[in-house]
């Protein structure tokens, strides 16, 4: 049985190396990375209603831009231990190199489920529906989407240390994001993320995602990196970390 759960963590070790390093198979003048710094922060407010706040810094040479984002409070509503319900808004700020800046507002919805267990592994699905307003050059273009992420967070501990300040963890997901107007599979993205917790209310973690996109009816190619550092912060109602909130865009 402990063979068992040393060759699980192991594995899941393994699956996460194999996650970063999918970019490594098609590295050329067409693929672009993207650097993200980011912060997600959750406020319980009682046992069912949470707020939560998105920050992110972007650059990316590559596709000419830098774009910042801040996001007023979106709330998180729990009438189960395992469903929740999601709402809020992601504004972005994009500074374009070579063309004329942009701003975006998404306001979006949806809601997540999990898969309880008793090994205090997170299964979940995350699906929202998210609509873009993107105002640049005194034109509004609006592009309504529905994302599916399906995945998976494993402690890297054992026992009662599982989730508890000074351990690792690792997280996997799959997410393809659909273009409701044009009807197609937009993107797909693969993530792998290898995290810390520093403390009761602080996790540190490094994210990988393998971006694969293409036009309509044509195959999804290997298209670009992105390397995101991420910290999560739990507010003091908090009891200790809150490692399910994660939002980006």
């Amino acid at each position: 049985m402990l063979r068992r759960k040393k060759n699980s963590y192991l594995a899941s070790v393994l699956l996460i190396i194999a996650i970063f390093s999918i970019h490594a198979a098609a590295q050329d003048k067409d693929i672009t990375n993207e650097y993200r710094l980011t912060a997600v922060s959750a406020i319980p407010i009682n046992k069912k209603w949470i707020a939560w706040q998105y920050s992110m810094l972007l650059t990316s040479s590559d596709k000419g831009v830098t774009t910042i984002a801040l996001s007023p409070p979106g709330i998180i509503y729990k009438p189960k231990d395992w469903l929740e319900l999601w709402a809020g808004m992601l504004p972005t700020y994009n500074n374009y190199y070579h063309t004329s800046n942009s701003w975006e507002l998404r306001p979006l919805g949806g809601f997540r489920v999990y898969l309880p267990n008793e090994k205090k592994v997170n299964i979940y699905n995350f699906a929202r529906y998210e609509y873009k307003f993107i105002y640049q050059n005194n034109t509004t273009t609006h592009i309504p989407r529905f994302r599916d992420r399906t995945g998976i967070e494993i402690p890297l501990a054992k026992g009662d240390n599982r989730w508890k300040p000074g351990t690792f963890y690792a997280a996997g997901d799959v997410e393809p994001i659909w273009r409701l107007d044009d009807k197609f599979m937009e993107k797909l993205r693969v993530r792998g993320t290898l995290g810390y917790i520093v403390k009761k209310r602080l996790s540190i973690e490094f994210i990988y995602h393998a971006e694969f996109s293409g036009p309509k009816g044509e195959p999804k190619e290997f298209t670009g990196n992105i390397w995101r550092l991420n910290f999560k912060l739990l507010f003091p109602r908090g009891k200790g970390l809150f490692p399910r909130v994660d939002v980006d865009d």
